[in-house]
């Protein structure tokens, strides 16, 4: 633990933790060296307590929502697998299994998992975004609040992308991308995507909106 440092998460000053911004969890054991984006910023023992469940989940989740990765394959065979065996494993085979949906499609009954749809999801890409800001300098202490976050359910127009910066390359974990706004009331909007095929999209607000404000924006985005 540091002393004398503000939480990126909360803004508590005093002794801190260094806490991965993008989870720990993400990674496989092949990338157990790998310094591209193991991402630190200070936090409180409080906020880096309050995520390792959530995180845990969220990795659960992305690995078995869409088609399969090496890097997701390499999870499954170890951690994740592993994890399941622990004492709450079955709490965290029906967390899982809770989220699994049966549509029809094409005519076939199948079991889709809809990661927009999960609270802790959407939580846990708000709190990644929320130490991405304290970790580029375009804010701190940013309250959960904030932070919009979903699935992107859209392609992005090629303009626009042309316009962003890709801000990391380690492709197989996690890419993205931000830009600081210049139309209040939104801070900055920010593109992630998971194992090479999972994206969302989020937008820090300046300060706080009322939720009628919040989906007005969002729809019109």
């Amino acid at each position: 633990m540091k002393p004398s440092r503000a939480c990126a998460y909360c803004g508590t000053r005093g002794k801190t933790e260094r806490e991965h911004a993008i989870p720990r969890c993400l990674y496989p054991r092949s990338k157990a060296k790998s310094r591209v984006q193991r991402i630190l910023v200070p936090s409180c023992r409080r906020c880096n307590a309050g995520w390792s469940d959530d995180e845990a989940h969220f990795r659960n989740v992305l690995a078995v929502s869409g088609a399969t990765t090496q890097a997701v394959e390499e999870l499954w065979e170890t951690t994740i697998y592993r994890s399941f065996r622990e004492p709450d494993g079955v709490r965290r085979l029906v967390d899982l299994y809770e989220q699994i949906k049966q549509v029809e499609l094409d005519g076939r009954l199948r079991n889709v998992i809809y990661p927009g749809k999960d609270p802790r999801v959407l939580r846990v890409i708000r709190k990644i975004v929320r130490g991405l800001c304290h970790h580029h300098g375009v804010g701190t202490a940013i309250p959960d609040e904030r932070v919009w976050a979903d699935v992107l359910t859209f392609p992005i127009p090629d303009k626009l992308m042309s316009e962003l910066t890709l801000r990391h390359a380690e492709q197989d974990i996690v890419e993205y991308y931000f830009e600081p706004s210049s139309a209040p009331p939104v801070h900055s909007t920010w593109f992630l995507r998971f194992f090479e095929r999972r994206p969302f999209v989020a937008l820090v607000w300046l300060t706080d909106v009322s939720d009628a404000e919040r989906r007005a924006l969002v729809t019109s985005s």
